[in-house]
């Protein structure tokens, strides 16, 4: 996997990564960039190609404080989500 790094003095909010495959080569890489920016073509690492399209990750977060085993939801406690990137254990 590649990694493009952005400079951090380009946004200096906090942005997301995400996570692009290149339609001409098959490589898959990250880029960090704003939320309104996600559908944008990224340009490939590997080939330099904007052939790409953004993939559905999944996403780990750590909110409040220290968690442990017993206080992740199982497998019935999706409430709908069915990707697996809210961390129900469905996906």
């Amino acid at each position: 996997m590649f990694v493009c790094q952005t400079p951090p003095l380009l946004y200096p909010e906090r942005v997301p990564l995400y996570e692009y495959r290149c339609n001409d080569c098959a490589a898959v890489y990250e880029v960090m960039r704003p939320m309104a920016q996600r559908e944008l073509a990224a340009v490939c690492p590997r080939c330099e190609s904007r052939a790409s399209m953004p993939l559905i990750s999944r996403v780990g977060m750590l909110v409040g404080g220290q968690t442990g085993a017993s206080d992740r939801p199982g497998t019935s406690a999706g409430g709908g989500c069915c990707g697996g990137a809210c961390g129900c254990g469905a996906g």
